[in-house]
This record gives structure tokens, C-alpha cells and sequence, in this order.
């Protein structure tokens, strides 16, 4: 359950994914989701009828189908509906919950998880799911440092060596940990990947193929009909800037309490649109039956909710994940240039002054008409990690809050001392040698982050820095962020409840540590800490002991100011009334949601 970023090719021709029979009868193994059943979390919720087409939209092609080389959720949008873990979320509670490993136990000194596996279950192809492919996916994939992937930082124990996975039998595998580490089932939370289709890839299985060969499979231009999953959907049609289409998996091993196999919809078509305005026209319209909307969606949106037979659902409770801006502290580092704008940009004052001069409750009211609320940590706010509670989870306090008022005098002040004058009378601030001093702002075609960047280039014109706002496309932006290229890239981060999830992005080594990735190689004092902390939290099963760690881990990131936080919004959802169990919609799954949980549980009613 790692951090991945929020939200390019070439025409190619799809291909129809050939499926095997599927089971003829319900495998003794099977996943079954108690629906309707009193004293569960599910007993609320309505059993469904197969068939139908979900109908969603997102702004951004995928950029592969290659779970874990995926460093965005354009991609795993649809990955992690074609393939799933050992482990997952629960769908109503958040907790976690046998998936591919139908149980498993922990030894008394808490070294060695022992998962059994689910019998009799089968890849979409046909071909048995068995111990091997948890171990190959392990192994050769996740540990293989010629793997292009976020995963391996998520598995780091915090004695710096990683869990040995060893395969007992066809059924049952082992994780065996040198140290305690509290996070190990989140972390075991990966997709299982199929040995006999990915192996030949592999280097280290396969020396014929060059190394690193991997990285490049199941890319855009893969035949449809090689892609092969154990989640509930898998690719079988895409047509760039227009729609992906998944199908029904028949060999997916989740049931509901009445014998029905899941997921209830046959289809989940995901058109591609230009920006969020397309995605609102297009469900006022009919043409996509669930929406994450925004807030000045609302009051449009909610006068048309009964004629049209939709509902919005508007929480105050604030969502998963996190929404930044970072300064790139290694701008030229690799081409040799700007060695002045880097020494700057490393300097937290500069960066302090840039947090001074953000006018959050403008973004609050004028972006999200209020529903939305300041960020300042890491950790998102529903976690009970979340330091600004006083104890594990307990109420919010925001006692041990660092928190940036906006106060542009204090900023402009702050960027006097450094020598960031204007020294040529043109009324933009200067480098402290009189070079000019010129930063652009990126984000993607997300209108709410259009809306708060031109908030924030105003804030930072109306003290003399000459920011100026350029939208580009997402899977470009990711590129920018990966090569630590430009000057401010807006952007977000999902969350969850385990800050240990976070180490991909904020351990100095992390492979999303963006705003710096010199500091793997020149770690300072606090990214020290940092690593540290993040260690000493995973390393104990004491939570109270663990808020402490991750406490001060959130104060040190928070003053750090690499990633510097702005606002969250509120959770809100909107359906068309006719989508069975959409109203169980939350911050922890939604139908057309990134997680994917909850599609398979929702039903077209007029089939009924």
C-alpha cells in the first residue's frame, strides 16, 4: 500500500484478451465477502446480479500495465484491478484482510509470517496460482535491483536488510525478518505477479536478456492477450486518449455470501477525458455513472440529484494522501548549470519563506468552497499516526501542528536577509549575485490544481518572486519529477494509515524522494533522523511508542519543507442511484477509485 503519485503514447491496436472457461463450480478456497451478513461490516449492503458496464473516467492514459514498475496511479488504476496481493484493505473497515492468502500466523518472537495460499485458484490464463509466483514476484521481482520499482523501499527492515521469502510448500510461503518490524503486512501487500508469462524477462532467471530487461514489459504495446492477472478485471481494450476497457477475470476467486462470483459488473470502461470539466459534463450527462467531484461541482450538481437520479455524498472527513508543492534542490545538478538557484533552493530558509507566502484559507474558500481544511504532515489526517492527535488515536488537536501562517511581510523579510533583492529596479527579486531569479510552477490538467497554483503564483508575485504557472500533461510531469528537472511541481501523494508506507518517498533514498535524490548519496543531519525515525517506528509493536517516533518524524519533515503541504479536501462522491452499493462510497474505497476495492462489490440495479 506504497505512495504513489496522483494521477504518451503511441497509437497501437488493441487486442481482445483470450479467457479461459472459469470455474464451473465455487473453489473451496474462494474470497468470500459476507454481503448482507448480520454482524459484518457488510451486512448493509446489497447482494447484486452479474452483468453491465461500469462507466468511469479518468484525465491521463496509463503509462503501462506493469504493476510494479508503475510509478503512477494512471497506471495502477488499472493494475491493481488486474492483479492482487497476499493481503488487501478491508473495503468498509480499512483493516487488513486475508486476499490471496486465505490465513496466516506469526511466530511468537514475531520473526516469520507464514501465509497459506488459496487452493485451486487460477491465473486469467488458466494456469494454477501457486507459492512460486509469490516467491518469483519477491525474489526476482521486488528485490531485484534491476527492477524499476517503488516497492523495495516498503519492504527495508530497520536494520537495513529485507524479509527472506522462502516457499514451503505449493501453498504456503514464509517471510522470515531479522528485526521486528510492525508494518510487515502492509508491506506484504504487493501484487502477485505470474511467473510462467514474466519470468524469461527476468534477468537474473533469464542472463540471454540484457539486465533491466523487465522494466520494459507489459509496456503500452504489449498484445492485450499476453497480459494476464488473479484481481477481478484485466485489460482488453485501449485506445489512447479515449478509453481502457477491462473484463470480468473468470477465474477471480472472490464470492459474495450467496455464491455469486465477483465482481458484478462485466465490464469497467474507463474513458479518457481532457481535464475534470469533461468528467462533470459527462456524468450530468449520463455517460459515466460515478464521479469524484469536486467542490464547486456542488451546488450544481445538487439541484439536478433527484430529476436525474443521482446522489452527491458531501463528508467533512478529510481524505487519504496528501497534496504539495516541492522545490527541486538538485535543479542543474546533473547538467552542471544553476549552481546558484540549487544552493538557494537548498537553503530551508528560502523555503521557509516560500511556505510563509501561501495563502491557504484563499484555496480553502475559493477552490473548495470550503471543504477542505490546511495540511502541514506527511501521515494523512485519518490515520492515528497522525501527530496533530496528542496519542495514538486520539482526537485531533493539532498541539504538535508546525504549522506556516501566511504572512507575506515575514517572507519578504526572510528573502531580504538572503540577499534576494531586486537589484535592477524591474521589480522581481534577484539572485543574491543580481543574476535574475525565475521559477516556473507545474501541475497537470487538474482543474483544482490550476486553481490552487494560480493562487500560489500570486502569492509568491505579490512579494517580488517572478513564478510564473505552466500546465503540462501528467505522465510528463511524472518524467520531471523522476529527472529532477525544473524548478515547482504541484502535485499529491496517497496515503494511508502506516507512515512506514511513506519510505519510498521520504527516506533519503526513497525513490520518490523528489525533491532531492541527492541526499541519498549527501544525506544532512535530519535526513538522518528522518531514516531513523522511520526505522524506529516500523521497528516496534508498541504504538504508543511508534506515535512518538513517527511524531518527530512528522515535525522534522514538516520544518524540512521539502514536500510543502497546502490543503486537503473533504471526501465527496457522487453515483447514479442505479449503482448498486455505491453509497458505501468513503475515504478508504470508492467504485472508479484508484485502490479499486469497491468496484467489484457494486451492481447495476436495472438488471435486477
Amino acid at each position: 500500500m506504497k505512495n504513489a503519485l496522483i494521477l504518451a503514447v503511441l497509437l497501437i491496436c488493441s487486442s481482445l484478451a483470450v479467457f479461459a472457461q472459469g470455474y464451473t463450480t465455487q473453489p473451496a478456497d474462494a474470497l468470500v465477502v459476507p454481503i448482507g451478513v448480520a454482524g459484518t461490516a457488510y451486512e448493509s449492503m446489497d447482494l447484486g446480479v452479474r452483468g453491465g458496464t461500469l462507466n468511469v473516467s479518468t484525465i491521463e492514459d496509463p503509462k503501462g500495465w506493469n504493476n510494479s514498475t508503475a510509478h503512477e496511479t494512471s497506471t495502477t488504476t488499472f493494475t491493481g484491478r488486474m492483479g492482487r496481493g497476499l493481503v488487501n484493505l478491508d473495503h468498509i473497515t480499512g483493516a487488513i484482510v486475508p486476499d490471496f492468502a486465505k490465513s496466516w500466523e506469526i511466530s511468537d518472537d514475531s520473526l516469520v509470517i507464514t501465509f497459506h495460499l488459496r487452493e485451486g485458484i487460477m491465473w486469467s490464463d488458466g494456469v494454477p496460482i501457486t507459492a512460486d509466483d509469490v516467491v518469483f514476484t519477491y525474489n526476482d521481482v521486488i528485490l531485484n535491483e534491476d527492477v524499476d520499482t517503488n516497492q523495495r523501499d516498503g519492504q527495508l527492515l530497520p536494520d537495513g536488510t529485507y524479509p527472506v521469502c522462502a516457499k514451503v510448500d505449493d501453498y504456503t510461503v514464509t517471510f522470515t525478518m531479522s528485526t521486528v518490524f510492525r508494518p510487515a503486512l502492509n508491506s506484504l501487500s504487493f501484487v502477485i505477479l505470474p511467473k510462467h508469462a514474466l519470468a524469461d524477462s527476468v534477468h537474473k532467471l533469464n542472463p540471454a536478456v540484457p539486465a533491466g530487461t523487465f522494466n520494459e514489459t507489459w509496456t503500452l504495446d504489449t498484445p492485450l492477450d499476453q497480459l494476464v492477472g488473479n484481481g477481478p478485471y484485466i485489460v482488453t481494450d485501449y485506445q489512447p486518449n479515449v478509453s481502457v476497457t477491462m473484463t470480468r477475470n473468470p477465474y477471480y476467486y472472490g464470492y459474495d455470501s450467496a455464491g455469486t462470483q465477483l465482481p458484478y459488473y462485466d465490464n469497467y470502461v474507463c474513458q479518457i477525458v481532457t481535464n475534470q470539466d469533461v468528467s462533470m459534463l459527462k456524468f450530468r450527462n449520463g455517460e459515466i455513472d460515478v464521479y469524484g467531484l469536486r467542490p464547486e461541482d456542488i451546488p450544481i450538481l445538487l439541484p439536478e440529484g433527484a430529476q436525474k437520479g443521482f446522489s452527491v455524498k458531501i463528508t467533512d472527513e478529510p481524505g487519504y494522501g496528501t497534496t504539495w508543492f516541492l522545490i527541486n534542490q538538485d535543479i542543474g545538478l546533473a547538467e552542471g548549470t544553476d549552481t546558484e538557484k540549487r544552493d538557494l533552493y537548498r537553503n530551508v530558509q528560502f523555503r521557509e519563506a516560500m511556505a510563509y507566502c501561501i495563502d491557504k484559507q484563499t484555496m480553502i474558500t475559493n477552490v473548495f468552497n470550503g471543504l477542505a481544511g490546511p495540511q502541514w504532515s506527511p501521515v494523512s489526517v485519518p490515520s492515528p499516526f497522525y501527530a496533530g492527535r496528542d496519542y495514538y488515536g486520539g482526537p485531533i488537536t493539532e498541539s504538535n501542528a508546525v504549522i506556516f501562517e501566511y504572512d507575506p511581510a515575514k517572507a519578504a523579510g526572510i528573502l531580504d536577509s538572503l540577499g534576494v533583492v531586486d537589484q535592477d529596479g524591474d521589480g522581481w527579486r534577484d539572485l543574491p549575485s543580481g543574476a535574475p531569479l525565475t521559477m516556473e510552477l507545474n501541475t497537470n490538467d487538474n482543474t483544482v490544481r490550476v486553481a490552487s497554483c494560480l493562487i500560489l503564483q500570486d502569492d509568491w508575485r505579490s512579494i517580488g518572486l517572478n513564478a510564473t504557472f505552466q500546465v503540462v500533461d501528467f505522465n510528463t510531469l511524472v518524467d520531471r519529477l523522476f529527472g529532477a528537472s525544473g524548478d515547482l511541481i504541484y502535485l499529491g501523494l496517497t496515503g494511508g494509515d502506516e507512515p512506514n508506507s511513506g519510505s519510498n518517498v521520504y527516506n533519503s533514498c526513497g525513490a520518490l524522494h523528489a525533491y532531492r535524490y541527492s541526499a541519498c548519496d549527501e544525506p544532512d543531519e535530519v535526513d538522518q533522523r528522518i531514516d531513523e525515525l522511520l526505522s524506529l517506528g516500523a521497528g516496534t509493536f508498541d504504538l504508543d511508542e511508534a506515535f512518538d517516533y513517527y511524531t518527530e518524524y512528522q515535525q522534522l519533515l514538516a520544518h524540512q519543507l521539502g514536500y510543502v503541504y497546502t490543503v486537503v479536501q473533504t471526501f465527496q462522491y457522487a453515483y447514479y442511484n442505479y449503482v448498486g452499493n455505491a453509497n458505501f462510497s468513503s475515504t478508504i474505497s470508492t467504485p472508479a477509485g484508484n485502490n479499486g476495492l469497491l468496484t467489484e462489490l457494486c451492481f447495476d440495479k436495472r438488471l435486477q
